[in-house]
């Protein structure tokens, strides 16, 4: 492991060892250390083994989402990266461009001294994933996109509103309206910012997960991001985000994760964007939101080892 690795984002290492054999009661290797990021000392944790592959968005969130299984596959390496997504006070902000973003992707692919990586993105954060599949599609694998809006923009809102009033049952917005009741919003303006944010989350359970009742604050309560970074992002770096062009021309195998109850990022969004982007292999999980690898998590394993087989 390198000494010094500048990077702007959080990122995480899988490798992926699609040989090994997937039973959970395994023993899952462990490592931990220290790397200077930015100047800055970061330390970082590892699970699992094998070839490596990039994650975006917010490392530690991850540890707990995917299975003991994937483990046996995957080896995570998590960073708590302190002056990007989990900053306390985030230094130069204006400085974090999506052009940032990627580079500092690659910074950590030089530094752990990898030719090609796989990368993998969940949600806007994803963004990232695809962008780095795009620019750099010579030291790229593959690319996993996990629930990963294919472009953001008022075509995608247009959509995507449409798309809950049309198909959430009406048992859904009903426990969509108490949860409003519950949590309302003078209620989440008392909180701070990152707090607020999260149960914001929790609030919008119905339209985020199959099972409308699921509450995520598991996931959010104890860990710390930065809300600054994370609203710069969506606000400005994200805004009016729309690769399909460049995605037309795609030379990177793709696996594309989809819940057919996502609300946040409808499946039909790819409809179209599956059909003129080479290389991309899709998997609508019938029984999943915005996070089949929770919902449907032994067939979210079966597709995505499945998939990394295949492309051997």
């Amino acid at each position: 492991m390198p000494n010094s690795i500048t990077v702007g984002i959080i990122a995480v290492a899988l490798i992926v060892a699609v040989d090994a054999p997937a039973r959970a009661s395994q023993r899952i290797p462990h490592s931990s250390g220290v790397i200077t990021i930015g100047g800055t000392p970061h330390p970082y944790h590892t699970e699992g083994s094998g070839v490596t592959c990039i994650v975006t968005g917010f490392a530690p969130f991850f540890t707990q989402q995917f299975s003991d299984r994937l483990k046996q596959h995957i080896r995570f390496v998590y960073v708590d990266f302190k002056n990007s997504w989990g900053a306390e006070s985030p230094r130069d902000l204006q400085k974090i461009t999506m052009d940032s973003l990627v580079d500092e992707v690659d910074q950590v692919r030089k530094a752990l001294g990898l030719e090609k990586v796989c990368i993998v993105g969940h949600s806007a954060t994803g963004f990232v994933a695809t962008e780095y599949a795009l620019r750099h599609p010579d030291h790229i694998s593959h690319a996993l996109l996990i629930c990963v809006e294919p472009f953001f923009n008022q075509e995608f809102r247009a959509i995507h509103d449409p798309f809950w009033e049309r198909e959430a049952s009406a048992d859904r917005k009903k426990i969509k309206q108490q949860l409003d009741e519950r949590l309302p919003n003078e209620t989440l303006r008392s909180l701070s910012p990152r707090d607020s944010f999260a149960m914001r989350y929790v609030r919008n359970g119905p339209k985020y997960f199959y099972d409308a009742t699921y509450d995520l604050a598991w996931l959010w309560i104890g860990r710390h991001f930065s809300m600054e970074v994370l609203d710069w992002y969506m606000n400005t770096i994200a805004k009016d985000w729309d690769p399909r062009p460049r995605l037309a021309s795609n030379r990177v195998p793709m696996f594309v994760a989809l819940g057919r109850y996502d609300f946040n990022v409808p499946y039909i969004t790819w409809d179209s964007v599956k059909k003129t982007t080479p290389q991309v292999t899709s998997q609508l999980f019938d029984k999943s939101g915005h996070f089949p690898m929770i919902e449907e998590r032994d067939q979210f394993d079966d597709a995505l080892i499945r998939w990394l087989r295949d492309l051997r």
